[in-house]
């Protein structure tokens, strides 16, 4: 039988004692980063519930509108288009990366209930401009964009109580809106479409965006397009805000 010297006996505990060492280290170093993580994550938690709030918030000066937001905050911007009654069971649904693919192409951020759809902001504008359209005025949307005759038999109802900033009359959306030399600013407003039966009813009526009057417009150059009647309740730039009576 081999005998164990006593110094053999302290390598052997002081090489376990450096093996355990080394072990709880690397397990401390996990643990930081775990709470390191766990940290970041309810850093960027906040930081997305507070950003919430730009979505109805005025873009800050020269800044534009942008695709590059979380669904949520998407949903919380389109549904300031409208009011709480038609809002609260309206469908959701993000514009397609190409306007004239149509709305079946956009991204359904949530589903609805009564017949109304609500869309963030359409991206590259200098203020926000979500809305929310009925059944008839999306058919509208969507013939429109895809350059199409919209063939309505019924009036169709939209909402923009954010307003909007758009182009002159006939314009062509320009790709850089930096560029733009002069955006008209259109308040908080319905948009009414009408019976191609009855398209001529709107015949002679106001088209000049800077007098913050009803107007009409087509929104398209196409031959087919057919006009919508744009109704201001405020100016260019104010903000209309929902209260309960008293």
């Amino acid at each position: 039988m081999c005998a164990i010297s006593q110094d053999a006996v302290e390598t052997k505990d002081l090489g376990g004692t450096r093996s355990q060492a080394r072990r709880n280290k690397k397990v401390l170093m996990v643990k930081s980063a775990l709470y390191a993580a766990i940290g970041f994550a309810a850093i960027s938690s906040i930081a997305l519930a507070e950003d919430l709030s730009s979505a109805t918030a005025p873009l800050p000066a020269g800044t534009f509108t942008t695709s590059a937001h979380s669904d949520e905050w998407k949903i919380a911007n389109a549904l300031s288009a409208g009011p709480a009654s038609i809002t609260e069971h309206a469908a959701v649904i993000d514009w397609p990366a190409n306007p004239k693919d149509g709305m079946s192409h956009g991204k359904v951020l949530r589903q609805g209930t009564n017949g109304w759809t609500c869309m963030p902001d359409v991206p590259g504008r200098p203020q926000h401009d979500p809305m929310c359209v009925d059944e008839t005025m999306m058919k509208w949307v969507m013939a429109t964009l895809a350059g199409k005759k919209p063939d309505i038999d019924r009036v169709g109802l939209s909402y923009m109580l954010m307003g909007e900033a758009r182009q002159g009359q006939g314009a062509t959306p320009a790709k850089d809106p930096s560029q733009v030399k002069e955006w008209f600013y259109i308040g908080p407003h319905v948009m009414l479409v009408l019976p191609d039966s009855a398209k001529d009813a709107l015949r002679g009526i106001n088209q000049d965006l800077s007098n913050n009057q009803p107007y009409t417009t087509r929104l398209s150059s196409a031959d087919v397009a057919t006009p919508i009647w744009v109704i201001p309740v405020a100016k260019g730039g104010d903000r209309i805000k929902e209260e309960p009576a008293k």
